[in-house]
C-alpha cells in the first residue's frame, strides 16, 4: 500500500457513522482490534424493539431527524414525497462489552443519526425515510476470530431487521413503491432482506413489483451472490432502470500496488441461503455510483454531479460537483479519483469506505429521484447543472438544511 496506516483500514469498517481520525479512533483502537469479551452464547441478549413504537425507530418521515438534513440549496420533499426509503444505517456500535447493541446505548446512537445526515438524508427529495435502531453486531465483531459467533451476532442484528421492515410494510408503507438503502453492515442485512422477501427465492416475491431499487453500498457482495442469493433481482444496468440492486465499495486509484486492495477484500464472510460462508478473493459485485453501468468504463469528471463532506455537528455543506471519476476495476472494486483536501485523511488507507456515500452524494439523490420517476412511468426531474467551481464551505453559524 502506497500511503500508509493499513492497520487501520478495520477500524475504518464502522466509521462511516462519522468517526474523526484522532478522537474516534485512535484513542480506543487498543480495545477496538480485540474479540468481545465473551462467546456470543454466554452474552446477555440486549433488549429486543417492538417497532410499533416510534421510540426503536431512528428516523421516521414525521419526526425530526438526521433524515431531515440537506445540503445547502436542496429541500427536504418527505411530506409529498412518492415513494418510501427503508434504510439499514452502518456499523456505529463500537464496543467491546458485547455482541450486539443495547438499543439505548447513547454513544452508537449519535453515530447512527450522523450516518442518518450522512447518507440517508440522500433519500429525502423523493422518498419518506424509515430507519429501524437495531441491535447491530459490534464492531469488534469482525475483527473476531470466530465465525460462529460472528454469524449469530449478524443473525440477532437481521432478525431486527427484517422485523421492522415488516412493520414498515404492514404498518405505513401501504402498497407503496419503496427503495431499500443502506451502508456497510446494513448492506448485508439488506441482501438478505431481499433474498428472503423479493427474489426468486421467497414464498411470495410480490414485493419485488414495489421495489424502485436497493442500494446496497459498503457491502463487499461476490458476484456469484446475484445468482445465487438474490434470483431475479438483476444488477442495476442502467440509470432508469428498477426492481435492480446496486453494490459499489470506493478505494483511492493510485492508492495501491498492481494486483494488491484492502486486505479486508481478501476473504470475505457473505451470507448465502442456508448460512454465511467465507469466499476466498473474491470477484464482487459493483455499479457505477455516476454512470449507473455495471461495466468497466471510467465515468468522466465533468459527469459528477456532487461529493458532500459531512462533518459532526455542522449543516451539509453546498455540494462539491466534477471533483472525481471513477470505474469498476476487474476485482469488483469501485476505482475512484479522491477530490484534494479533507477526503484524503491519513489513516483511510486508500479504502474509502467511510465515504461511499458522500462522494457521490448527489448522483445517488439524482439517480433515486429518476429511478422512482421511472418506476411511476413519468420523467425525472433534470438534475442541476455542476458549477465550475465548488463553492465555499459556510460560516459556523449558517443555518442548518432541516
Amino acid at each position: 500500500m502506497k500511503n500508509g496506516a493499513g492497520w487501520l483500514v478495520a477500524v475504518a469498517l464502522a466509521c462511516s457513522a462519522g468517526c474523526t481520525p484522532m478522537q474516534r479512533v485512535v484513542t480506543p483502537v487498543k480495545r477496538m482490534v480485540l474479540d468481545p469479551k465473551r462467546e456470543f452464547d454466554r452474552t446477555p441478549e440486549p433488549a429486543a424493539p417492538d417497532y410499533r413504537d416510534a421510540r426503536f425507530w431512528a428516523a421516521l418521515p414525521d419526526k425530526r431527524d438526521g433524515a431531515d438534513a440537506t445540503p445547502i440549496g436542496m429541500r427536504n420533499r418527505q411530506a409529498d414525497a412518492p415513494v418510501d426509503v427503508f434504510f439499514i444505517h452502518p456499523t456505529t456500535y463500537f464496543s467491546r462489552a458485547g455482541w450486539n447493541q443495547p438499543l439505548d446505548d447513547e454513544q452508537a446512537n449519535r453515530g447512527t443519526e450522523f450516518a442518518l445526515r450522512a447518507q440517508a438524508s440522500a433519500f429525502n427529495e423523493v422518498g419518506r425515510v424509515y430507519a429501524p435502531q437495531y441491535r447491530q453486531m459490534t464492531l469488534n465483531g469482525y475483527l473476531s476470530s470466530s465465525d460462529a459467533d460472528r454469524d449469530k451476532a449478524l443473525d440477532l442484528a437481521y432478525r431486527d431487521v427484517r422485523a421492522a421492515f415488516e412493520t414498515f410494510v404492514t404498518q405505513w408503507s401501504h402498497g407503496r413503491p419503496f427503495i431499500i438503502a443502506a451502508h456497510s453492515q446494513g448492506s448485508g442485512h439488506g441482501l438478505r432482506l431481499v433474498s428472503e422477501l423479493m427474489s426468486d427465492l421467497s414464498a411470495d416475491p410480490a414485493l419485488r413489483k414495489r421495489l424502485v431499487a436497493a442500494y446496497l453500498v459498503g457491502a463487499a457482495v461476490p458476484e456469484d451472490a446475484l445468482r445465487r442469493t438474490i434470483p431475479g433481482v438483476p444488477l442495476c444496468a442502467t440509470p432508469e432502470q428498477t426492481g435492480c440492486a446496486v453494490f459499489f465499495n470506493a478505494i483511492e486509484a493510485g492508492a495501491f500496488e498492481p494486483g494488491e486492495r484492502p486486505k479486508r477484500f481478501d476473504q470475505v464472510r457473505a451470507w448465502y441461503p442456508g448460512g454465511f460462508r467465507s469466499v476466498e478473493h473474491p470477484r464482487l459485485l459493483c455499479v457505477n455510483p455516476v454512470t449507473w453501468r455495471a461495466d468497466g468504463e471510467s465515468s468522466p469528471q465533468s459527469a459528477h454531479l456532487g461529493a458532500i463532506h459531512a462533518e459532526r455537528n455542522r449543516p451539509l455543506p453546498e455540494p462539491q460537483p466534477r471533483r472525481l471519476s471513477a470505474r469498476c476495476d476487474g476485482d469488483g472494486l469501485l476505482q475512484t479519483t479522491l477530490p484534494d483536501g479533507e477526503w484524503r485523511q491519513w489513516w483511510f488507507g486508500g479504502d474509502q469506505h467511510v465515504n461511499d456515500y458522500q462522494l457521490f452524494y448527489m448522483d445517488i439523490r439524482a439517480n433515486a429521484a429518476r429511478r422512482a420517476a421511472a418506476m411511476r412511468g413519468g420523467a425525472a426531474p433534470v438534475a442541476a447543472k455542476p458549477a465550475a467551481r465548488p463553492a465555499a464551505r459556510p460560516a459556523a453559524g449558517r443555518k442548518r438544511g432541516h
